[in-house]
């Protein structure tokens, strides 16, 4: 891990997913070599105490209405995250189950909706319930958290690294550390393992045969919203009852107040979306803010790349719910395509200046 390639191949990492690049300038206005020369002696002397404290700000989600409490972690810090998270990539990899979305690449909300919207459909699909763990991220119990990696790692530099930099957090794990949406993943990747493997024994009346049968068809998990869904109510109540029971004495999380649904009667609200037999709709919250921002842009003299910016996230939520209606209604292909190009010609106007400033520096 203190290798110099792989230092900076995290380096590389870092530079291509970084945002904010002003806040950053100094950092990597520095050679390469000595930023990756700093991390090594840092981890060599095992002390983290030249990096800067984590500065913490509130944040209220609009939708939903709850308060999260982010941290903004140092450049330096922040390197340092990708330096252990590409060096524990492979654990990750084999740990975190398949059907764990949110925060990785290739597991997002896209495909969340996709196995949704198939399971939804399907007539082995009858009943679900969705779990929600309280407070996920401030009650990650550390010492449980290294107890698993000590069990899977068996580099202590790796391990010395990961202890030093989730100690930085308030409590449990920082909501906005690149590092903490590994950790919360792999945190949760045994109940999910643990909630598929579930089972029952089957005694056939008629040949007294006994057989293994699954108590949950299908799991997924964002983050720490759960949703499982099964054919028979009684079984899957069984399943959640042991999940429940092993997050609590395993992993000491506590899931918040749950209930068995019958799809036909209450369809699945998750990620933003909600889910139907035959029809996938946008979630009300968002499908308002959505409508003021495309009215915005449609009555607006001037498009400003702001307003662009958020009619286009928005419409990755019309594309793939059944809004085509709405759409065609309301001409927000038109409108989508106009904030394509004001977008585009703000990133020209951006590549211009950044191209005249280092031409005046030089």
């Amino acid at each position: 891990m203190t290798s110099m390639g792989h230092l900076l191949h995290a380096y590389g990492e870092f530079g291509r997913h970084r945002r904010g690049k002003r806040k950053f300038a100094g950092f990597f206005g520095r050679d390469p070599l000595d930023v990756a020369a700093d991390a090594r002696a840092m981890i060599e002397a095992r002390d983290l105490s030249s990096i800067g404290p984590i500065s913490y700000f509130n944040r209220h989600e609009p939708v939903t209405g709850k308060e999260r409490v982010i941290g903004s972690e140092c450049a330096m810090q922040q390197y340092l995250d990708y330096v252990a998270v590409t060096a524990l990539q492979q654990l990750f990899d084999a740990k975190i189950g398949y059907h764990q979305c949110a925060s990785i690449r290739g597991k997002g909300q896209a495909h969340a909706l996709k196995y949704l919207k198939r399971w939804v459909r399907s007539s082995s699909s009858r009943y679900y319930v969705k779990l929600d763990v309280r407070k996920y991220y401030n009650n990650i119990d550390r010492d449980v958290l290294m107890g698993m990696l000590r069990r899977d790692v068996r580099n202590d530099d790796l391990l010395w690294l990961v202890e030093a930099l989730i100690a930085t957090h308030a409590k449990g794990l920082n909501i906005g550390s690149y590092l903490s949406q590994y950790l919360a993943n792999y945190y949760l990747s045994g109940a999910y393992r643990y909630a598929e493997g579930l089972q029952k024994e089957r005694k056939s009346r008629r040949t007294g045969e006994v057989t293994d049968v699954k108590l949950v068809g299908h799991v997924l998990t964002y983050m720490d919203d759960w949703v499982l869904i099964g054919w028979d109510k009684r079984d899957l109540k069984m399943a959640v009852r042991r999940l429940v029971r092993y997050m609590r004495d395993v992993l000491r999380l506590e899931v918040k107040p749950w209930k068995p649904c019958a799809i036909d009667c209450e369809p699945i609200d998750m990620i933003g979306y909600v889910f139907r037999r035959t029809w996938t709709a946008v979630r009300a919250g968002i499908f308002l803010r959505a409508r003021r921002a495309f009215r915005s842009a449609d009555r607006a003299l001037i498009l400003t790349p702001h307003l662009a910016a958020r009619c286009l996230a928005y419409w990755g939520y019309f594309k793939a719910a059944c809004t085509r209606h709405y759409r065609k209604a309301h001409g927000i292909r038109k409108l989508v395509n106009d904030c394509k190009d004001v977008m585009s010609m703000a990133q020209v106007e951006r590549n211009w200046y950044a191209n005249n400033l280092q031409l005046g520096a030089a």
